[in-house]
């Protein structure tokens, strides 16, 4: 599976989750957020150089839509003009996932006694507050910020897609009281590990490390055979993974028109 096929499997993951709809192109597909209609999840994926025919393709479909125009890509050096050709038509990097995969096995930790899935909409509610309550702003460890509508997504997804596990949400638990979360994606051989974060009043005490261990655990119980998630280099959660085993296999860049 080359790096692209991956991003391809990755977005196609993402429908019904994430993505509410995609458009195909002769140069790539344009997947579009439900909720949240950030860059982040609403963009054109591609594997080749594009024209300025192309980008303005890309513009115009993207004010049909009402959102701002953006472009994902795998890092080449072979994609190098296509930096260029969007620089040059107002686009400016926002992004650069880092793709890091585990391959170590996991086997049952007596920690993960701590852990529990989320089975009903009672516990998804206080999935949904401890999820909220782990991402604030100005927190040092924390590059993305407050959640917003990305928990509105969390909820729909989960209350859409859990009877047959395709995703799965964990909570990590300090006595009874819930400190820590972790969401599994189970599709086409693929884990993938989102939704990672525990309360400031507890870091430093594991709990993040277990509720991702858990996870990659899980992912290899269900007969998955990449467990992977995205950070972003020089960040905080991108040395934590490479503590617990993960590798960088390459980056993929995200453009958004201003």
């Amino acid at each position: 599976m080359t790096n692209f096929d991956f991003l391809q499997k990755i977005e196609q993951l993402q429908i019904g989750i994430m993505h509410g709809d995609s458009r195909s192109f002769s140069f790539g597909t344009y997947f579009l957020g439900i909720e949240d209609h950030s860059a982040f999840w609403s963009h054109l994926l591609t594997n080749q150089n594009l024209t300025d025919s192309h980008i303005q393709e890309v513009i115009n479909y993207s004010e049909t839509e009402n959102i701002k125009p953006a472009v994902y890509f795998e890092n080449r050096n072979d994609l190098v003009s296509l930096k260029t050709t969007l620089g040059r038509n107002g686009f400016n990097k926002i992004a650069e996932d880092s793709w890091m995969f585990c391959s170590k096995p996991i086997s049952y930790q007596s920690n993960f006694n701590m852990v529990k899935k989320i089975n009903t909409p009672d516990d998804l509610k206080i999935y949904i507050d401890t999820f909220n309550r782990c991402y604030q702003k100005n927190d040092p460890q924390n590059v993305y910020g407050e959640l917003g509508d990305y928990l509105k997504s969390t909820a729909r997804a989960w209350l859409a897609r859990h009877t047959s596990d395709y995703i799965q949400y964990f909570l990590v638990f300090d006595n009874q009281e819930p400190v820590a979360v972790s969401a599994l994606t189970n599709c086409c051989g693929i884990g993938y590990i989102s939704n990672v974060g525990s309360l400031p009043s507890v870091r430093g005490k594991g709990f993040g490390k277990t509720a991702t261990l858990f996870a990659i655990y899980q992912s290899q119980k269900n007969g998955n055979e990449i467990h992977c998630l995205a950070t972003e280099e020089g960040t905080y959660p991108n040395e934590f993974y490479k503590r617990l085993g993960f590798k960088t296999k390459f980056t993929a860049l995200l453009y958004e028109k201003k």
